[in-house]
């Protein structure tokens, strides 16, 4: 029997549902696109141990190599000491501590120069910012123009803020003017970019697009989750290349990438701020970050601010990495993508590098659209050039010569 009926209404029994799901579950197989879960062994760093096996770690988003730096290690045990394991509440209500606002304050500090007009805001992860951005600075009357290679957490806001939702092509200033131009009596106009793409690594000419917003009218949320600790002087992000204080543009970074912790952050305009204090549901609704994390992003963002060495380095590796793969010498970001298409050829490929020694993953839809699986290296500041210059000669070796075609020419 596979289903009950309840005051008229037919209800769906557990035998039902699991053979609804099974068969969902074999279309995404059947498709190559099945994912499972696989726990490491040890911190993943440059070495990453998952399953009993020893990988030289290529997918990792810990660009500076901080998540396992002393300093960071000691500030998060010290704040455990003394603050305890969890802020206990959202910040609205008692989750406020005094670690959370050092940290805000340091972040005005990293990327703003400490500019007394902006403000900092601490959300748990950059899904949660980027919807409370445009969930609560947008609604109906508003227009939302979205690069189409945008991070999901950007598009899912744009869903959930009910503004129309305009996406233009990547990068494409000229196609930017032109839906501008179009929506000209839009209440509040929004272009959303990523900084740096995550999936193919790539920049955005944000100088072009501020020069738009400004001509238009309109705001730009940038998400530097990618481009801080990597880009600009001293890791502060691409928005930092700009003298961009002044300027409509609203900044958010994460906390769990270069910056070696957990989590995520807002730098605004204090009216932006306020305003997300009082209506972004994500940070209303959450509890706050604990103090480890908080206390371990506070100590990356003062090793930041002391030298140039970590962000250097990284750059050095870029270049590396660039050359020994075939990449623009332009190249500026850690992350190189390897576009092979389809994908079965795509994990093969994974399967073969994991074997020769080296985790490098493969991004399949709907990371990607159809068609554009690749495989997804990025380099950290703690790489080697021995190791950079070997994974890239086991590339070289697993891919056929077409597959670099988009390294070649990017």
């Amino acid at each position: 029997m596979n289903s009950t009926t309840v005051l008229g209404t037919t209800t769906m029994t557990l035998s039902q549902l699991q053979t609804e799901l099974t068969a969902e579950l074999d279309a995404i197989r059947a498709a190559g696109r099945w994912r499972e879960l696989r726990p490491a062994q040890a911190p993943p760093a440059v070495t990453f141990v998952c399953e009993g096996q020893r990988w030289i770690n290529f997918s990792s988003n810990d660009y500076l190599g901080l998540s396992t730096h002393p300093r960071l290690i000691a500030a998060a045990q010290a704040a455990t000491a003394e603050w305890g394991t969890g802020a206990t509440a959202s910040r609205l209500i008692c989750g406020t501590l005094d670690l959370h606002r050092s940290l805000e304050e340091a972040l005005v500090a990293f990327k703003v120069g400490g500019h007394p007009g902006y403000r900092a805001l601490l959300f748990n992860s950059g899904y949660h910012a980027n919807l409370s951005l445009l969930t609560a600075l947008t609604d109906a009357q508003d227009v939302i123009f979205s690069d189409a290679l945008n991070h999901a957490s950007l598009i899912d806001g744009c869903r959930l803020s009910r503004a129309t939702t305009v996406v233009y092509r990547h990068n494409d200033l000229d196609d930017l003017r032109a839906k501008l131009t179009r929506y000209g009596q839009a209440r509040r106009r929004l272009i959303v970019t990523e900084a740096v793409f995550s999936m193919d690594g790539d920049v955005a000419p944000l100088a072009d697009i501020l020069t738009l917003a400004e001509t238009f009218g309109a705001w730009v949320v940038l998400d530097e989750a990618h481009a801080t600790g990597v880009l600009g002087p001293q890791g502060r992000g691409l928005a930092a290349q700009l003298d961009h204080t002044g300027r409509p543009i609203i900044v958010m970074g994460t906390l769990g990438k270069a910056l070696g912790s957990f989590g995520a952050f807002v730098v605004a305009p204090a009216v932006v701020i306020e305003l997300l204090i009082n209506r972004a549901r994500p940070f209303i609704f959450t509890t706050a970050l604990p103090p480890a994390p908080v206390a371990a992003a506070l100590e990356a963002v003062r090793l930041l601010m002391e030298s140039d060495a970590l962000v250097e380095g990284l750059h050095c590796n870029i270049k590396h990495m660039a050359t020994a793969l075939g990449f623009s010498p332009d190249w500026t970001t850690p992350v190189f993508p390897v576009v092979l298409g389809a994908e079965a050829a795509t994990m093969r490929a994974m399967q073969d590098l994991q074997a020769a020694g080296f985790h490098v993953v493969g991004i399949r839809p709907p990371t990607v659209p159809p068609g554009a699986c690749r495989l997804r290296l990025t380099v950290t500041a703690a790489h080697t050039p021995a190791q950079i210059a070997d994974v890239a000669a086991a590339v070289r070796s697993v891919m056929p010569a077409s597959s670099l075609v988009r390294a070649t020419h990017s």
